[in-house]
């Protein structure tokens, strides 16, 4: 089986971000999926490829509306297609929650891939329990990444 690949494009013009971030964020997110299946941490088969787009929150909000039918914007939206997958972040929200909770605007977008990662390989958090579990592997995971 092919290694998995993180693609990550910034489709954002809100927050500049360098290429340099970007591309950590695509080598971030390679660790995370490598980490995920040599653990055997993954409930469903890995994605063979993962495309990231870095939006704002007017097109995430679409998204939300059209899909969970909740038209507020959000930080991260993930879509399972078998072998592929895609992970929607909003910057302006990761702007707004780095400084409600005091963090480095790459460390939440770098969470928020994470998270979207976990989505991914099967990780739910719509009770408590699968919450906190999720939360936990992911901040986890998130201490391993260098520089983060």
């Amino acid at each position: 089986m092919p290694r998995p690949r993180v693609q990550v494009h910034n489709r954002q013009i809100v927050c500049p971000m360098s290429d340099a971030f970007v591309e950590s964020l695509m080598r971030a997110g390679d660790a995370v999926i490598e980490e995920v299946t040599k653990e055997g941490l993954a409930r469903v088969s890995p994605p063979e490829s993962v495309v990231v787009s870095l939006i704002g929150d007017k097109e995430i909000s679409l998204v939300h509306a059209q899909f969970m039918d909740n038209p507020e914007p959000t930080d991260v939206i993930t879509f399972p297609y078998g072998a592929e997958g895609e992970i929607l972040i909003s910057v302006e929200t990761a702007q707004r929650q780095a400084k409600e909770f005091n963090s480095p605007l790459k460390r939440e977008i770098t969470l928020y891939l994470v998270h979207g990662i976990l989505h991914l390989v099967g990780y739910e958090d719509d009770t408590k329990s699968s919450r906190d579990e999720m939360d936990a592997l992911q901040e986890r995971l998130l201490a391993a990444l260098p520089g983060v």
